[in-house]
């Protein structure tokens, strides 16, 4: 989609910009109409109406990363900062190589009061798992399947490295193997090629694994009232622990009617009321 000329400047560290739909025709009340009808309200200013526009594709069902995008927009506009990191959590959990989603989300975090719940940021580790966090479960599950697809081509040129078509083959693709460099065999060649694609495959596979596990034991969600008490137990007469505050995320566990447990960082966890959170 054709992005617009909309900007929100924030803390000299990063933009918000306004996805328009694309080629919007008509009056009837269409998704597209609906779309366009809410860019505009929020290009016009009137942010509650871009709001109720872009909410109501949403509870029709429309799941796309942009609409998210421009709710978490639209919210941030209104200073509520609870579901402005709701939508572009979402946003992100559709399309998790959105950049200028993320760093709308990094300006908007460090506005948060729970600074030090945050995830760290960063570091050697945040490096190294870059890709991990770019890339969606099932985009990790289609790349392990990849890379064990060459594991299953090398391993059949290992068995049939002596036939004259694979020796052929070899003799090109051996340009651009280590074992020049490194002075191996063809056979040394192939194995190399078949633990080192057999390795990525299951980096990957865990990868995708791990999205996946963590979505189905844990429902990860945002506090979307400006202060939340977390009490010892699923009632008001409970006694009240700490307090959170709107943005913050946790990892609901389990739930009483009405009441849901909450688990945050530093092995912290409690109940809150239901109505104070919402699943990303």
């Amino acid at each position: 989609m054709k992005r617009s000329a909309v900007l929100l400047a924030v803390a000299a560290a990063s933009v918000i910009a306004l996805r328009p739909a694309a080629g919007a025709q008509g009056t009837a009340a269409t998704p597209e109409s609906l779309f366009s009808a809410g860019n505009a309200a929020y290009e016009a200013g009137a942010y509650a109406d871009a709001i109720e526009r872009y909410e109501s594709l949403a509870k029709d069902g429309i799941v796309d990363a942009d609409l998210y995008y421009n709710l978490g927009n639209a919210y941030f506009k209104t200073g509520n900062l609870g579901r402005s990191v709701l939508w572009y959590e979402r946003a992100l959990s559709l399309n998790p190589r959105g950049d200028d989603v993320r760093a709308n989300l990094e300006v908007v975090r460090s506005l948060l009061r729970d600074q030090q719940l945050m995830p760290a940021r960063g570091g050697f580790r945040h490096a190294v798992l870059g890709w991990h966090n770019r890339l969606s479960a099932t985009e990790s599950a289609a790349v392990a399947c990849g890379f064990y697809a060459l594991f299953v081509i090398a391993a059949l040129a290992l068995i049939f490295r002596r036939t004259p078509f694979v020796s052929a083959v070899y003799r090109w693709a051996s340009w651009v193997s280590p074992a020049r460099l490194l002075g191996l065999t063809m056979t040394q060649d192939y194995v190399l090629a078949m633990a080192t694609t057999a390795a990525l495959a299951i980096v990957f596979a865990g990868s995708a694994y791990t999205k996946i596990e963590a979505a189905r034991e844990r429902e990860r969600s945002v506090i979307v009232t400006e202060e939340v008490p977390v009490f010892s137990g699923p009632s008001e007469d409970a006694t009240i622990q700490f307090k959170i505050h709107e943005g913050t995320i946790v990892s609901v566990r389990d739930g009483r009617t009405g009441w849901v447990r909450v688990d945050l960082p530093g092995d912290l966890s409690g109940w809150v009321e239901e109505k104070t959170v919402e699943r990303i």
